[in-house]
């Protein structure tokens, strides 16, 4: 079994803004990293990403979102992630949730719910219910996407009906390339200022493969596709749809 190489580079920072920018390298594939510890910071992430990518706002936007927590924690319990991360294209921004109560909350508000973004995850259910139980963020589903789901609506043959897939296995069925982590990466210590580059590398990583596996199968704009196509055959056999 092939593994992909990655590689983690340190690019410089912001000191007065708290900002750190790292190049992460999967093979040939190049993640533009930004590690952010304040609500402001995040605000200018969003801004500049409207602004580039939404000028006229007709357009729409697919965006990755991950959050890693310091251990596994089931949904009755869940506590603040040690990270928040969003990619999109070949750009990554982390939020480095330290101390644990600077949780992002009023710079998310608006962007989880914004008409023109498509959100697209791993583990929806869990993300969505943590930002509504502990930060009281609500977030329109209509607009996000749990990536294993949507992949066996799509291809059920080729993903094997499981609708909890976790990001490694996609990858690999997605890639023919193993994606490894230590195993223990996930059970030490993210809270660590700053992040050691391997938690960068990894953190960038989930949620930059998250991105790459929605685009190469095209979610959201397929399912919609696939759904529309139901719901004009179903009107066509008089079922009322």
């Amino acid at each position: 079994m092939e593994n992909f190489e990655l590689r983690c580079n340190h690019k410089g920072g912001n000191y007065i803004g708290g900002d750190d920018v790292f190049d992460v390298k999967c093979d040939d594939m190049l993640c533009y990293t930004t590690i952010i510890n304040n609500p402001t910071s995040l605000l200018r992430w969003i801004a500049e990403l409207f602004g580039t990518k939404l000028p006229d706002r007709r357009n729409r936007l697919r965006v990755s979102m991950d959050m890693i927590w310091d251990k596994y924690c089931d949904d009755g319990g869940l506590k603040t992630p040690a990270t928040l991360q969003f990619c999109h294209e070949s750009c990554c921004i982390i939020y480095h949730v330290y101390p644990p109560d600077n949780f992002p909350t009023s710079s998310l508000e608006k962007f989880l719910n914004h008409s023109c973004v498509d959100f697209v995850c791993f583990g929806l259910i869990e993300k969505v219910n943590y930002l509504r139980k502990t930060h009281n963020l609500e977030v329109k589903m209509e607009h996000w996407y749990d990536i294993p789901f949507m992949a066996n609506v799509l291809d059920p043959n080729r993903f094997g009906l499981n609708l909890h897939s976790p990001l490694q296995d996609m990858v690999y069925i997605e890639f023919s390339k193993s994606y490894k982590k230590p195993d223990d990466l996930l059970k030490s210590n993210w809270r660590l200022v700053p992040l050691p580059l391997d938690k960068v590398m990894y953190a960038a990583l989930d949620c930059f493969f998250a991105y790459k596996l929605a685009a190469r199968l095209s979610i959201p704009v397929k399912i919609l596709t696939e759904f529309q196509h139901l719901r004009i055959h179903r009107t066509d056999d008089s079922t009322g749809w």
